[in-house]
């Protein structure tokens, strides 16, 4: 064998390990962006059931945080905190799910189901009277997104709750 046809055979296979690593690498990045979105879509559905936990936890709780979705003003002091404090917690983790959203870590009919519920909150007489109050305490394209919406934006469900 010449030189020249070794070196040939030589180019052809460092050619072929390198797109082999290639491909490799690819396949890796896949797989890790899939856990990677699979851990955001768990932490975001944690997030929210233990939000639901929390207000569940008690009747007491309840009572307070549907009265206040209500009738914000049919709440003593002391409960008006207790709902404000609840509601700056469940749209927090909004917030982080709107958030993850944009940066396309979860998708699109993760976000739409969560948009609707998000906007269920939203648009209730108690929490529109407490977004007016701390709505400034939010991000700025958070807050651009609720403001931006309409009562009609979301798949209305029938209303158990308030």
């Amino acid at each position: 064998m010449n030189w020249e046809a070794f070196s040939a055979v030589s180019s052809a296979v460092a050619t072929l390990a390198v797109t082999m690593s290639v491909i490799y690498l690819a396949l890796q990045v896949k797989t890790s962006t899939k856990a990677t979105n699979s851990q955001t879509y768990q932490f975001a559905t944690q997030a929210l059931g233990e939000m639901a936990s929390i207000v569940g936890a008690s009747k007491d709780l309840s009572r307070i945080y549907v009265l206040g979705m209500a009738d914000p003003d049919s709440l003593e002091k002391e409960e008006y905190y207790q709902f404000s404090y609840l509601t700056i917690s469940l749209f927090r983790r909004y917030e982080n799910i709107f958030y993850q959203w944009q940066s396309g870590m979860i998708d699109e009919d993760f976000w739409n189901g969560h948009r609707n519920n998000l906007l269920w909150f939203y648009f209730q007489p108690g929490t529109q009277q407490w977004w007016g109050q701390r709505r400034g305490g939010f991000s700025v394209r958070f807050r651009s997104f609720l403001d931006s919406q309409t009562p009609d934006a979301y798949e209305k469900q029938p209303d158990r709750f308030v």
